[in-house]
């Protein structure tokens, strides 16, 4: 996003996370666990779109709706920015409920779609509760984290309420957008 339209946002959010979500506990374990896992393949993406303009293109359209995904997110630690803990933990369910709807629920849709005319199988509300068990878990791995402020923990558990947000929000999402299709 250097030198694009794009970059006055990156600079509002890199300013979030390295003055807010680096500064909590959860916050910083959870970056570490992002910035190893987004380094891991990030450079060459990036070099490669930088020298596609149609590519370029593409990902600016992609991007505009996570910058306004994370900005909700900083203003949803906003409200909660008298417990810093908390308002990180917030900003992440936020950041990852909306992420989850909007880029995975999509592709969640489609394979529904097509296990439901193929297998003539669909989800269960029953099936989709289950989700919370996962989810209720990370929540309670976070808090536990916090406890005991034990850096592996807080990792383990941050990078699973993330993942399991992510996931329960796009399933439950295309489950219901899959149930209009006969």
């Amino acid at each position: 996003t250097y030198g694009s339209e794009l970059a006055p946002e990156v600079q509002f959010l890199r300013g979030f996370r390295d003055s807010i979500v680096l500064s909590t506990f959860a916050g910083s374990q959870f970056m570490l666990v992002f910035n190893a896992w987004y380094y891991s393949f990030s450079p060459p993406v990036a070099d490669f779109i930088a020298q596609q303009p149609v590519v370029k293109t593409v990902m600016k359209v992609v991007l505009y709706p996570l910058i306004g995904i994370l900005h909700l997110s900083s203003m949803a630690y906003s409200l909660f920015a008298f417990s810093p803990e908390l308002g990180v933990v917030i900003a992440g369910l936020m950041a990852s409920f909306l992420i989850g709807v909007v880029y995975f629920t999509p592709p969640a849709t489609l394979l529904l779609l097509v296990i439901k005319r193929l297998w003539k199988k669909t989800l269960k509300t029953k099936q989709l509760k289950l989700l919370t068990i996962p989810w209720l878990t990370s929540l309670a791995l976070t808090l536990l984290g916090e406890i005991t402020a034990s850096p592996t923990l807080m990792m383990v558990a941050t990078v699973s309420f993330v993942l399991t947000t992510l996931a329960s929000s796009a399933t439950v999402a295309a489950n219901k957008i899959a149930q209009r299709f006969p």
